[in-house]
């Protein structure tokens, strides 16, 4: 083979995967943008309180998980996220200060890790801050980012 088309093929073939990856980032950008976006919607209807909108955003089925950060808080399906969250909701709300979110994906699966603190506000006017980790997958289904699990937990040992 002529040494000319061999380094043609050589740099073509290197261009190629170097133009593919400029093309992925912002692709790889806009998917996460979309996942903060739907960490901000849970963490602002959280903060509010609103069980059915808190509930829109796990996905459709008797297999998901919201696993909280305490004892007997492991809800499968979305009839006992809402018992749940209907529980909880009645005498606080809560939020996070998500200091570091990771987010990875491949196609329609994400998952996602947040630390930093979580604030409950009681009915009774007090605050309570919190260091707080949360994990996840979130699941894309027609066009929507939902979660599949959730899990909350408050790392041992730490004080905010």
């Amino acid at each position: 083979m002529n040494k000319g088309i061999l380094q043609y093929l050589i740099f073509f073939i290197l261009s190629s995967g170097v133009v593919n990856d400029i093309k992925a980032q912002p692709a790889a950008e806009k998917v996460k943008a979309e996942i903060r976006e739907v960490l901000n919607i849970w963490n602002e209807t959280a903060k509010k309180a609103d069980v059915d909108r808190c509930l829109s955003l796990f996905d459709d089925g008797d297999d998901v998980i919201l696993a909280g950060s305490d004892i007997g808080e492991i809800c499968r399906g979305k009839a006992q996220i809402r018992k749940w969250l209907s529980a909880i909701f009645a005498h606080a709300n809560f939020s996070w200060d998500m200091k570091t979110i990771d987010i990875d994906y491949n196609g329609k699966t994400a998952w996602v890790f947040v630390e930093g603190a979580m604030i409950v506000q009681w009915d009774n006017g007090q605050t309570v801050k919190t260091p707080y980790r949360f994990t996840g997958i979130i699941v894309r289904k027609n066009k929507v980012w939902k979660w599949r699990l959730f899990n909350g937990s408050i790392p041992r040992g730490e004080k905010s």
